[in-house]
């Protein structure tokens, strides 16, 4: 409870004492979005980052665009809450504790393309580029001494600063003009302005997995009494975009980022959930089937041709 209301918290930009203020002075000014790696030599390593804590929609690009490279490709995926000794490969079959909910998802939805997660990023990097030339890295926007071959920076379209503030007084990861000096270019979903090339993505939901593995049109969740439960950044999106589609769930449960998920009977005909939360989730859920929202990233074609690796 504690964790999810300091997340909200912090996306609000709430806390804006004179304290807070100060700390998050302090903050923005050692904050760097450029990371010490090691790049595996020969590999053409792709970084797609936020600049906010989270709630960009940063990994369903990867998602996207790990398809659209397909096959000469793997992913380093977000450890987050793992509990990983080395590196590995992710399996569909694993266990979200073991690996975590991004990775577990990842790995689900891309099948054949190698998922790889570390105890550091340079043992998933350097295992990465074992399976595949180019490799797309969750989380991270720029590396050094060496630059990564690409570097994508993932904004949301209503808030692309978010609370404009680093933590504790908001959500930035670091200063704007270090967020977007460090990368290539911007994604958003909206309208942005940047000294850089910007690119607008689509990513609707499109659909909603029933537990039998059935694709059914979104529409037809306006049809019953569904439950909405998510562990992700920034829930409201997921809620303005039902809204849009005339959907108001009549059971909402919103839990932090990425926190677990338990047991729970509720009076509806179905629980909906992003695919990232169902991996903590099974078929069913208090007698109760789990249906996965749909969400299809449609990426620009200039995109997929600056990520690509040259001569490719």
């Amino acid at each position: 409870m504690l964790r999810r209301e300091l997340g909200r918290a912090l996306e609000r930009g709430s806390l804006r004492g004179p304290t807070a203020l100060a700390l998050a002075r302090v903050w923005q000014r050692f904050a760097d979005p450029v990371r010490p790696v090691a790049l595996p030599p020969g590999a053409h390593v792709i970084g797609v980052g936020g600049a906010t804590l989270g709630g960009a929609g940063k990994s369903p690009v990867v998602l996207a665009l790990a398809r659209a490279l397909a096959p000469d490709v793997a992913v380093v995926a977000s450890s987050y809450r793992a509990r990983l000794v080395g590196a590995r490969r992710v399996r569909a079959d694993d266990s979200v504790e073991r690996v975590g909910d991004e990775a577990l998802w990842l790995a689900r939805a891309l099948g054949q393309v190698p998922v790889i997660v570390g105890k550091s990023r340079d043992q998933a990097l350097a295992l990465a580029a074992r399976h595949a030339r180019c490799v797309i890295v969750d989380g991270l926007l720029q590396a050094r001494p060496q630059r990564l071959g690409c570097s994508l920076l993932v904004l949301d379209a209503d808030a692309p600063w978010g609370a404009r503030c680093c933590p504790p007084a908001g959500d930035l990861r670091a200063s704007r003009q270090r967020c977007l000096a460090a990368a290539d270019a911007v994604l958003t979903t909206g309208a942005v302005e940047a000294p850089i090339p910007v690119f607008r993505f689509l990513a609707p939901l499109s659909g909603v997995i029933d537990a039998s593995g059935e694709r059914r049109p979104i529409a037809s969740l306006a049809l019953l009494r569904v439950g909405l439960v998510l562990a992700i950044a920034r829930p409201e999106r997921v809620r303005a975009q039902l809204r849009a589609l005339g959907i108001t769930p009549a059971v909402v449960e919103l839990h932090a980022d990425h926190a677990r998920l338990s047991d729970r009977r509720a009076p509806v005909d179905a629980w909906v959930t992003t695919a990232k939360c169902a991996t903590k989730l099974g078929a069913t859920r208090g007698g109760v089937p789990v249906w996965v929202l749909e969400q299809r990233v449609e990426l620009p074609s200039e995109i997929v041709a600056l990520a690509s690796p040259p001569g490719s």
